[in-house]
């Protein structure tokens, strides 16, 4: 096993690039050494003053970050590299012992993109950084797909700004599920994109079944209109088969369709206030419309004041 100053210095090239923030000299060793035998260049940095200039010489396609650190914690370091131009698109996974839902909010609220816990599993720290790159990859290539929903949503902006609150609302807290409930890669960025326009169908008619077929209509001609329907067709169903237009039952729902599903009717309530829109959401799990599981997500998401304080500003804009 190579030494830890020798491991700052690991240059193999031509392979994805991996950094690792954590001063813990033996567990690098561990992690660095993998990471290396499966062929990614890898550097370490054992600082958190140097991890953003570190970020920023290497190019890293993820970055293996820790929480506690000498010079400046991981969750300083993870909003200081997604709020720079230059590092924002690199995934983040949060390299530690998170043992409390106040430390998980507080890192996805800085903008960390997966988790991995420590002692580190093997297969998790492979599986974990190979998603990284993909999703790192997905981001690099996700232009096209954000102008299109962004075009949508001033369209549907200029059609009622309720419809455009409910629509980046309803994307925004599936993407926070989505993480949670661990979606990765293309699957993530395509719930999110699927639920903004999910109710695309509305800038031509607020009808209950009209807006389905007109959402269907005005996307028919994307390149991405393969996967985006069932987001449009689907988002009205229930798991247990009482839901418009195809009455679809729990199995027949994937995962993503099922945050959609929930989240659509959550934010749906949400008008009125928290309190009744939880209550009466568990009340509907018990009938079995909903997933527990995303009903479970959707309670730790509202433990974040941050993240419902961004949703509030968007909705005076």
């Amino acid at each position: 096993m190579w030494s830890f100053s020798q491991k700052m210095q690991n240059e193999v090239t031509g392979m994805d690039r991996v950094l690792i923030v954590d001063d813990n000299k033996l567990a690098v060793e561990i992690v660095d050494d993998l990471l290396t035998t499966w062929g990614y260049r890898t550097k370490i940095c054992g600082n958190g003053s140097e991890a953003f200039r570190c970020a920023l010489e290497f190019k890293p396609d993820v970055i293996l970050l820790d929480i506690m650190l000498p010079g400046m914690n991981g969750f300083a370091i993870c909003s200081k590299l997604k709020t720079d131009p230059a590092t924002q698109r690199i995934p983040i996974i949060i390299l530690t012992v998170l043992d409390n839902v106040e430390d998980r909010i507080n890192a996805l609220n800085m903008g960390a993109d997966a988790f991995l816990s420590k002692p580190v599993k093997y297969q998790e720290l492979r599986n974990r950084v190979e998603w990284a790159i993909r999703y790192k990859n997905s981001l690099d290539s996700m232009e096209p797909r954000e102008m299109v929903a962004e075009s949508y949503l001033k369209i549907m902006r200029g059609k009622s700004s309720r419809l455009y609150r409910h629509s980046v609302n309803v994307s925004r807290y599936c993407e926070r599920v989505g993480k949670i409930l661990y979606v990765m890669d293309e699957n993530l960025s395509r719930l999110v994109t699927g639920a903004c326009l999910h109710d695309v169908g509305r800038i031509v008619t607020d009808d209950p079944a009209g807006h389905i077929s007109a959402g269907l209509d005005i996307v028919s001609a994307l390149n991405m209109h393969p996967w985006l329907e069932p987001y449009i067709r689907s988002h009205h169903e229930k798991m247990n088969g009482e839901g418009f237009p195809d009455g679809l039952k729990a199995e027949q729902l994937p995962l993503n369709i099922r945050i959609l599903t929930e989240v659509n009717r959550f934010v749906e309530l949400m008008e009125e206030d928290e309190e009744s829109a939880v209550r009466k959401l568990g009340d509907e799990c018990g009938k079995q419309y909903w997933s527990t599981e995303v009903f479970k997500a959707l309670k730790l998401v509202l433990k974040d004041d941050d993240f419902k304080k961004k949703l509030s500003l968007t909705a005076e804009r």
